[in-house]
């Protein structure tokens, strides 16, 4: 019986133009009856789903920085933060990329250099809700102890631009992962949703058979591979599509939520 169902945001449960199904407060209410829980699952920033989500946020559990965090009512449930020491490091791995932005995601906050420009600080602020510029990203980033992630966002085509530079820069001392069109996310070796995932099903006395997940792209492997009843998008990336067990409506025909309605009956 399923008691958890985790889904991604971006290209999942989100539209392309960044909506909330209607019916998915409703839906969320209806499973909460039924006993079973809902996790969002994200590259995102904790605080900006918490702002998504609205009054919704006491009735869901989040896995945030695509991994690295869980928040349950607002508590810390688990973090997997990159060592302070290796932050240094890893901004300037971008350095001499045209277009690369590195932002250093804590716990609670996203910090940016002042540098970037301000096309990039706007798309910025739509996936991270507390933002701070500094000056001089890479030296002031040493000292913190609760860096989530580094997220690089790249103003072309990440999978074919910044990908294969960080991963020949930083890759085989830190997960550098593809984790949309234009960003890729860097943390500590082995953080990944699916790891999250794993991590919450102890600390909810929960199976992988208790468990259903959605996804559409990379960073969402390890989550579909994590749980039994898995499902990847009608426009997922294909190789995502060969890994999962079903293949769901995709995310503009609301599929998702239709999945769900259908195998519980809602």
């Amino acid at each position: 019986m399923i008691k958890l169902i985790a889904s991604d945001m971006d290209g999942t449960l989100l539209t392309t133009d960044k909506r909330l199904p209607e019916e998915f407060p409703s839906v969320v209410r209806a499973l909460r009856e039924k006993g079973v829980s809902f996790c969002v699952a994200s590259g995102r920033q904790y605080a900006a789903l918490r702002r998504d989500m609205g009054a919704l946020v006491s009735e869901l559990i989040f896995i945030a920085e695509n991994g690295a965090l869980i928040m349950e009512n607002d508590r810390q449930l688990f973090i997997d933060p990159l060592p302070a020491c290796d932050l240094p490091g890893i901004v300037r791995a971008a350095q001499g990329l045209e277009g690369v932005y590195p932002v250093i995601c804590r716990a609670n906050a996203a910090l940016v250099d002042e540098s970037a420009s301000p096309a990039f600080i706007r798309e910025m602020r739509m996936y991270y809700q507390d933002t701070q510029v500094v000056k001089g990203l890479a030296d002031a980033c040493g000292e913190f102890h609760d860096v989530c992630k580094v997220a690089f966002f790249d103003e072309g085509d990440a999978a074919a631009h910044e990908l294969p530079a960080l991963k020949e820069r930083l890759g085989g001392r830190y997960a550098v992962i593809l984790s949309g069109e234009n960003w890729v996310d860097v943390m500590r070796p082995g953080v990944s949703k699916g790891r999250a995932m794993q991590m919450l099903q102890q600390l909810k006395g929960l199976t992988p058979e208790d468990c259903m997940a959605f996804g559409d792209y990379l960073n969402d492997l390890e989550l579909l591979e994590s749980v039994s009843e898995s499902y990847a998008m009608e426009n997922a990336l294909e190789e995502l599509k060969r890994v999962a067990k079903y293949i769901a409506p995709g995310n503009d025909e609301n599929g998702v939520m239709r999945v769900i309605r259908e195998r519980f009956a809602l």
